[in-house]
């Protein structure tokens, strides 16, 4: 068996949620001097995730967009993801803690192990409610790859780079580490969506 198979094996053990930022601030650049916005950007990065994982996860993904308010849908397509892209744009607030809520609630809903994806450029509306939902899962959790939470951010602003970093590296509480970060330049490094999520997995 090649090691490209392997990785598909591995994750062929996940059920897969995305949940993707849909607030106001998601319509800025993607970088300074740019014509291209976070939010068309993250639709690109997470269209092609959502074509990968569906290879991978025959069932659908779960998918949670959150900013004006919080909306959760399972059985996702790349078809119907692009359906729910179209009918929706940035505006709200980042309520983060509130679509992991939600991104909980759609996963587990198999045997499987669950990978949750977080596009996020902003520092949520309450950062210590965020943090302690991660850790509460972390904390149902009977081994450390039960549920694991990748966090894309998107863009470059510099307090949520902060605030990432510290829910990968110093959440206080926590039975196991369950959470991994990387930039979107990060994650387009990697040749597919199953090459990232199996070094989330690693890490």
């Amino acid at each position: 068996m090649n090691a490209a198979q392997a990785i598909i094996n591995k994750l062929s053990e996940y059920d897969f949620v995305i949940a993707i930022d849909t607030s106001g601030s998601m319509g800025e650049p993607v970088k300074r001097g740019s014509s291209v916005t976070r939010w068309q950007s993250v639709q690109e990065s997470a269209m092609a995730m959502i074509r990968d994982a569906q290879q991978i996860d025959q069932d659908g993904l779960g998918l949670v967009l959150f900013g004006s308010k919080v909306e959760s849908f399972d059985g996702v397509t790349a078809d119907k993801a692009r359906e729910v892209f179209a009918s929706h744009g940035p505006r709200g607030t980042t309520p983060l803690a509130e679509a992991l809520d939600a991104a909980f609630a759609l996963a587990g809903k198999s045997d499987k192990k669950d990978m949750i994806i977080v596009f996020t450029d902003g520092v949520p509306d309450d950062r210590a409610a965020a943090a302690q939902r991660i850790i509460q899962q972390a904390n149902s959790q009977a081994n450390d790859d039960d549920c694991t939470v990748l966090f894309i951010q998107v863009g470059d602003d510099a307090a949520a780079t902060a605030y990432l970093k510290s829910l990968d590296d110093d959440l206080k509480g926590a039975n196991f580490d369950i959470v991994d970060v990387k930039t979107v330049a990060e994650a387009d490094a990697f040749a597919s969506t199953a090459e990232l999520v199996a070094a989330a997995i690693a890490d």
